[in-house]
């Protein structure tokens, strides 16, 4: 069993839990996981993930507004997510970003004015932000270099050119279980050439499952597959060197 998971990204906050949370995070212990940060999506889950911060001693949590629930908001909600962000144990703002993949999402305008509120939150609490980019490089990459800001980009989406960029810019790619599907040559690309030094893992719980699970919930413990498609790619890592190398950029990012 692989020892030392940290899961960047996950929503265990998620309904498809509630009726056996207690169990599940006990579980996951069990399985070799030591930390999961639990990523807001809107104002209820921000809060969520603080409560569940505050219940579990390896969960940290970070708030902050998902591009596609930007439309309508209060007009207070940056007052909201400063006042969470006086709890310990949030680490980071987000997910926060671009989203024009999906369908019905918010106007570019509105999403962009939204992402560069939150931005400016987190330059102004010195918090790392955690970004949701989807078919947005261009412009995720345009409106960040206007903020002194340092973070990570969510379940990378980004073909290698713009994925290069994002780490040039100082950027960390979280890699999650789209590695192990059969359509994920950019991702493949992108793990093949990056450095470890740039490197966090998630599993955006429950969303993704690893490929041979589908059908399943995603749980953090199943990093462990995503360790081990991406020691096999590289070639030059053991599973377990990929999670410690992981591990050790989680705490430099997030100061936990």
């Amino acid at each position: 069993m692989l020892k030392g998971i940290f899961d960047t990204h996950a929503h265990m906050d998620d309904s498809r839990f509630n009726a056996n949370l207690d169990a599940v995070m006990k579980s996951q212990l069990s399985l070799g996981v030591i930390g999961i940060i639990n990523s807001g999506s809107e104002l209820k889950s921000s809060y969520r993930s603080c409560e569940m911060a505050d219940k579990y001693d390896f969960v940290y949590a970070s708030v902050g507004i998902y591009p596609n629930e930007t439309a309508n908001l209060p007009d207070d909600y940056i007052s909201q997510l400063r006042d969470l962000c006086k709890k310990p144990k949030v680490v980071a703002i987000g997910e926060i970003g671009m989203d024009y993949g999906f369908e019905g999402h918010p106007d570019a305008k509105t999403q962009e004015r939204r992402f560069r509120e939150q931005l400016e939150l987190a330059a102004e609490l010195d918090l790392p932000v955690v970004i949701h980019n989807r078919e947005a490089d261009a412009d995720v990459l345009r409106i960040i270099k206007d903020y002194p800001i340092r973070g990570e980009i969510h379940r990378v989406f980004s073909p290698l050119e713009y994925a290069e960029k994002f780490m040039d810019y100082g950027l960390y790619m979280g890699i999650g279980p789209q590695i192990t599907y059969p359509d994920s040559g950019c991702l493949v690309s992108l793990v093949k050439s990056m450095p470890l030094e740039k490197l966090l893992l998630e599993t955006d719980a429950p969303f993704l499952p690893p490929s041979h699970l589908v059908g399943e919930d995603a749980l953090p413990d199943m990093i462990s597959f995503i360790a081990e498609k991406i020691a096999h790619i590289r070639g030059d890592v053991s599973p377990q060197e990929v999670i410690d190398a992981a591990f050790k950029n989680t705490k430099k990012l997030y100061n936990i």
